[in-house]
Formats: structure tokens, sequence, C-alpha cells
């Protein structure tokens, strides 16, 4: 199933931009969506504080990670390089996946706020280990959304 949806995820990117999507960067330490967001059922906001107020949705601060693996999952490696870090007072610096170009306004607070669902530009992340960019986020892309939604399109809302 997941190779499935990694498929059509590509060939609606390559229909979308006619190239292939990029490929996910590298992390300091592997972590795995379909575990947290899957296995284990935490939403989004519960990592990614700043999407419900926010122009952008916020990478955890380590001492969040802390907060739990100080208990849990203490023998694994990634987790033992997660609670040295804290300890360290060292935060743990994650590589962007998405990124907009600096003309572009966008705000993930009013599209939570719309009930628009993560899942919608980011794919079903809950079902992979390695979250990659799966949505084009091409102005075309993004007013099919709109116009889907009656959501408005006005130049002016998105850029600035």
């Amino acid at each position: 199933m997941r190779g499935l949806l990694a498929a059509v995820a590509a060939a609606g990117w390559v229909a979308a931009c006619g190239a292939p999507p990029p490929r996910a960067p590298a992390q300091p330490i592997p972590f795995s969506h379909r575990l947290h967001a899957g296995q284990y059922r935490m939403g989004c906001t519960l990592c990614h504080a700043y999407a419900a107020r926010g122009p952008v949705a916020g990478i955890p601060p380590t001492y969040r990670c802390y907060g739990c693996h100080k208990f849990v999952g203490t023998d694994k490696p990634a987790v033992q390089k997660v609670d040295a870090a804290f300890l360290a007072g060292q935060p743990l610096v994650w590589n962007r996946v998405y990124r907009l170009p600096d003309h572009v306004f966008f705000t993930h607070e009013r599209h939570v706020a719309a009930g628009v669902s993560c899942q919608t530009c980011h794919g079903p992340v809950e079902t992979v280990d390695v979250v990659a960019q799966v949505a084009p986020l091409t102005m075309g892309w993004c007013i099919d959304c709109h116009r889907q939604r009656n959501a408005p399109t006005d130049c002016l809302t998105c850029h600035k």
C-alpha cells in the first residue's frame, strides 16, 4: 500500500509540475510519522503546535520530544540521541521538507481554522516513516483547491 501511495503522489506531482517530486531531505535522526501519528495517533498539532495559530506549523523543540522519551523507547539509539541533545542543551536541527517561494504568503492558521486537514497538502503522513513533499504546491494546484472549496482566490491573499 505504501508503494502505491508514493506512486500516486509522484504521478500527481509529475502531472502538475512536469518533473519528479523532490526527495525527502536527510534528518538528524530517523523519525517515523507512521509510528507517532499512525500507530500512536498523536495529532499533528501536538508536535507542530504553531499550525493552529500562525503562518508556519513549526518544528517541536527538543524538550517536547524529551518529555515523552525520557520514559519511552530509552533503549533505542535515535531516542538516546534525542535525550543526549536535550541534556546537552543542543537543539535538533531538522531539515525543512516544504518550502514556498519568498513571494508567496501562506498561513497554516487560516487553513486549520477552515477545517482543511493536514493530509490535504502533506499527504497521509500517518502512513509513512519518512516525510517527503507530496503536493506540488504550485499556484494552479492551490487555486484548484480553493475553487473546489469555494474559498477566496484574491491575488493579494497569497501575494503580498
